[in-house]
């Protein structure tokens, strides 16, 4: 049985920074849950005490703020489809529907990708 606790600043730094890490984790999984069982979009933008950032978008979180903030750029999108396609693993969705530059674009950014990872992987290994 849950019980319900009481909303007040920890005192305790240690214990608080790892309440935020713990509740940061499960509000961010808890979003994509959302969006994914109710095809919506959302951001979610969360500040530790020492100042560090963590963003989750879903499609992406650029993508949602444009729409948001109504500016959306070819390449936002280029960029949200490559991010989408790396999660599901389906790269010929990736690319469906886009117009000749964009898919360029498409092209461009996964050369760069491929670049970077190979980079990583000669470094690693």
């Amino acid at each position: 049985m849950r019980r319900k606790i009481e909303i007040k600043l920890i005192e305790d730094k240690p214990k608080r920074h790892t309440t935020f890490t713990k509740r940061r984790q499960g509000l961010m999984k808890k979003t994509e849950q959302l969006c994914e069982i109710s095809d919506s979009q959302a951001v979610v933008i969360a500040f530790s005490g020492t100042g560090n950032c963590y963003c989750l978008g879903h499609p992406h979180a650029d993508t949602v703020l444009d729409r948001y903030f109504g500016e959306s750029s070819s390449a936002d999108e280029v960029e949200r489809r490559i991010g989408d396609a790396m999660k599901s693993g389906r790269w010929v969705d990736a690319a469906t529907g886009l117009e000749l530059d964009e898919l360029d674009e498409l092209l461009a950014e996964l050369e760069e990708t491929t670049r970077r990872v190979e980079a990583l992987a000669a470094e690693s290994g």
